[in-house]
């Protein structure tokens, strides 16, 4: 298969779980638990730290880049009604959180998990996402310099990529291996 092909399967594919009730009611069951994950992180002036990002990035693998980023999207939205702490709503936000599980679904969905993947894809949507925009959002609703929180949102993050990466390669592997994936994964007949 061309590359070509493969990508317009990949997409296809992936849009065509976004559009069975067995996929949406397991999208449902994976907001709440992210949500709920979520809820418990560790807070310091700079960043913060969750298991959330693990549960996006089994999104990814599990329906692909269409289903991932609807999935995103809709997270964003419902932890920002649900746990909003006051703070104000701003769409830079959101697109990020949907381009990052777009681009897990990207790297995941329908290939082999394999640890240089894994660090690749996470690298990827640290970068991007949460270094370069995340960073952009930030400067932007606080009114100060890009600069001013780069280095330290850098250092974070290249930090968490190896963490996250690591913990759920295993996670993701030892799902796999128990049949836990395969068995999300079974088609509805």
């Amino acid at each position: 298969m061309g590359t070509a092909a493969f990508y317009t399967s990949l997409f296809g594919d992936s849009k065509k779980e976004l559009g069975k009730t067995r996929t949406l009611i397991l999208l449902a069951m994976f907001m709440a638990l992210s949500i709920v994950v979520s809820s418990f992180r560790i807070r310091t002036p700079f960043f913060s730290v969750s298991l959330g990002p693990l549960i996006k990035m089994y999104v990814g693998l599990l329906f692909g880049p269409v289903t991932g980023a609807a999935y995103g999207f809709t997270l964003d939205l419902l932890q920002f009604f649900i746990s909003n702490t006051g703070d104000a709503f701003f769409p830079g936000y959101t697109f990020t959180e949907t381009l990052g599980v777009f681009l897990y679904g990207l790297f995941f969905y329908k290939r082999p998990l394999k640890l240089t993947r894994v660090l690749v894809a996470k690298l990827v949507v640290v970068v991007i996402c949460n270094i370069i925009l995340g960073t952009l959002w930030l400067s932007i609703m606080s009114g100060k310099a890009f600069l001013f929180y780069l280095p330290a949102r850098t250092g974070k993050n290249l930090i968490q990529w190896i963490a996250d990466s690591l913990v759920f390669f295993v996670l993701a592997g030892s799902l796999e291996k128990t049949g836990v994936t395969g068995m999300i994964r079974r088609r509805e007949r």
